[in-house]
């Protein structure tokens, strides 16, 4: 039985912490899907969160449909979330090649959403949603675009978004729409920023720049960076051969730790946990 300090609020970050460093992703996996099921949990905020960390994060090729039993279920269990879980468990569904069944899921998503009035759609639906129908179907990926747009724009939201939902909308053969030229080009006024939360000022640690010169025991290190009780943030500094630190520009330097899913900073081009962050 898990602890009960895990819940009221749900908060897994540490325990998943633990399980992730000592390599133990099955056991990630088990204590997110034994969360999220436990009784303990029921109407908590961060459900949905932790469900997209479970997808996203810790169902690895081959747990999908593990992932999709613990969705059912949680569907059954947290009637509010139904809706919501659609769209991961089509995301699982397209991963096993089950098209016909993750299609069936987002359309009666798309139908859920019609029905509410604008201001409580889920704006993010619509670009992931066709993400995952494209390929498949899409004249439907259009289709959720074109709802995507239409709802950007009523709620006046920033040109950014709005480009991004029509370049989109023209990857899945979408033609050029005269109501986003027009908002493009300045009819819409900018959204109101929204007031931000004081935080109390802290102390910063100083950044020491580490240099990785090329042909660096990229092991030795992470290894270093691990045990040292350093009193400063790391900055890995990628230097030519013969180059110094103090010549690299600053805006290429990278943050030590990455976040799991970041890209290593090695610059394989692996994320993180599966490279120089593996505990393994």
């Amino acid at each position: 039985m898990l602890p009960d300090h895990l819940f009221q609020p749900l908060d897994l970050d540490r325990a998943l912490d633990r399980a992730y460093d000592r390599g133990e992703e099955r056991a990630a996996w088990d204590l997110l899907a034994d969360a999220l099921l436990d009784p303990r949990a029921r109407g908590d905020a961060g459900l949905r969160a932790y469900v997209e960390v479970l997808v996203d994060e810790y169902t690895l090729d081959g747990w999908e449909r593990d992932t999709l039993a613990v969705l059912g279920e949680l569907a059954d269990a947290e009637p509010g979330l139904r809706g919501a879980l659609r769209l991961p468990m089509a995301e699982l569904h397209a991963q096993l090649g089950e098209q016909e069944s993750a299609l069936r899921l987002l359309r009666a998503r798309q139908r859920e959403l019609a029905g509410l009035p604008e201001a409580d759609r889920d704006e993010e639906f619509y670009p992931a949603a066709a993400m995952v129908a494209g390929a498949a179907d899409p004249r439907f990926a259009r289709a959720l675009l074109d709802e995507g747009l239409a709802l950007a724009m009523g709620l006046r939201r920033p040109e950014a978004t709005v480009r991004y939902l029509s370049l989109l909308r023209n990857r899945f053969g979408g033609a050029q729409d005269p109501a986003v030229a027009a908002y493009l080009a300045g009819s819409a006024e900018p959204e109101p920023e929204r007031p931000r939360p004081v935080q109390p000022e802290m102390a910063r640690k100083p950044t020491v720049r580490m240099p990785y010169p090329p042909g660096a025991d990229l092991k030795a290190l992470e290894k270093g960076f691990r045990e040292a009780d350093l009193e400063a943030r790391v900055a890995v500094v990628r230097i030519a051969a013969g180059g110094s630190v103090e010549d690299a520009d600053p805006a290429g330097d990278l943050a030590w730790p990455p976040g799991r899913n970041d890209p290593c900073w090695c610059g394989s081009g692996r994320k993180y946990k599966k490279c120089c962050g593996s505990p393994v």
